[in-house]
């Protein structure tokens, strides 16, 4: 049968994470979450010191340890979704919370870091048969991508939902303003970067999920994945 390559992008906590997750499973493609990858670089700072004390990345070093930095994604066979491994550790959980949030953008805004996650997620993507989610996914590290997807709604509607998303976890103590600013600063930042900014590709369909549930985004999401291999098909 047909495989295609399937890349997912949009704004911040948009949902296109949960679309990805859900349509592989459900079409038997495998998933790679690259914002988890900037995410485990990001918590990797944490961990070595390397966050100065104005939040801006101690890119020298940062640089010397990249190659020490390993990231990998392993099923869960409870949640039957891949978790995020950093150097042989699963820190799914710890890449979730808001320090990391903070943080992710200007590290994933960093050159040298997106050209070798780029690097690792087309090595990746080779044999097809890939659905990725990000900021620049179909813009960049999968250009060639034969379904390409773009995911918005509105940042407080988003903040609302990372709210949710955050104590269902057990994290009770984040505000819904604090959650919206990060949103809003993330979104300033995405699109302003100088490296692979947010931006719609030109052949992507876009998805405003705003008034829809993930039941009805996964049945878009499937039903846009089969019109395309009828198309490439027929």
């Amino acid at each position: 049968m047909t495989k295609i390559n399937i890349a997912i992008d949009g704004v911040s906590s948009s949902g296109k994470s949960t679309m990805a997750k859900d349509l592989a499973k459900t079409i038997g493609y495998i998933y790679i979450d690259s914002g988890a990858m900037y995410r485990a670089v990001t918590l990797y700072c944490l961990q070595n010191n390397l966050i100065n004390d104005d939040n801006t990345i101690d890119e020298e070093k940062l640089r010397e340890q990249l190659p020490n930095i390993q990231i990998a994604f392993e099923l869960n066979a409870e949640t039957g979704k891949p978790d995020t491994y950093l150097n042989g550790q699963n820190v799914e959980a710890e890449i979730r919370g808001m320090e990391v949030s903070s943080l992710v953008s200007p590290v994933s805004a960093i050159g040298f870091v997106r050209k070798e996650m780029v690097k690792q997620q087309q090595a990746m993507s080779l044999k097809k048969g890939v659905v990725m989610d990000g900021r620049d996914i179909g813009t960049v590290v999968f250009p060639n991508a034969e379904l390409k997807i773009f995911v918005t709604a509105s940042p407080e509607l988003r903040a609302k939902r990372r709210v949710d998303e955050l104590r269902m976890r057990g994290n009770n103590d984040i505000t819904y303003e604090e959650v919206l600013e990060n949103i809003k600063y993330r979104d300033h930042h995405d699109k302003n970067r100088k490296e692979s900014p947010l931006r719609k590709a030109d052949d992507a369909i876009e998805l405003d999920n705003s008034t829809i549930n993930i039941e009805q985004q996964l049945q878009w999401a499937i039903d846009m994945y089969h019109k395309t291999i009828g198309e490439k098909n027929g």
